[in-house]
């Protein structure tokens, strides 16, 4: 476990319950691999999740601007690393992909 520091960076927080909330929240390890997002064009419909997924195992949660978005009635997916949209996406709508 990696040490949590105040805004001063010198000064470590104690604190094992916030510094396991901050390696979990800010990891780099495979923890936040599963988690990305994609900003889409103007009328995108296809998506490049940044990582791979099981299709079909109801893993992967999409949301578009913070709105969850439903399977089968939203998007769909087309393979272990792509979605597709039933719609047209708005240009600079941030999609946001979890595994979980």
């Amino acid at each position: 476990m990696s040490n949590t520091y105040f805004i001063d960076n010198t000064t470590p927080i104690v604190s094992a319950w916030l510094n396991d909330v901050n390696n979990y929240v800010y990891a780099t390890t495979s923890v936040n691999r599963n988690r990305g997002t994609v900003t889409a064009t103007a009328g995108q419909t296809l998506f490049t999740v940044p990582f791979t997924y099981v299709v079909g195992s109801k893993s992967l949660h999409v949301y578009a601007d913070g709105k969850h978005q439903v399977l089968g009635t939203a998007y769909t997916e087309t393979s272990t690393s792509t979605i597709t949209f039933n719609s047209g996406v708005s240009v600079g709508v941030v999609v946001e992909f979890v595994v979980g």
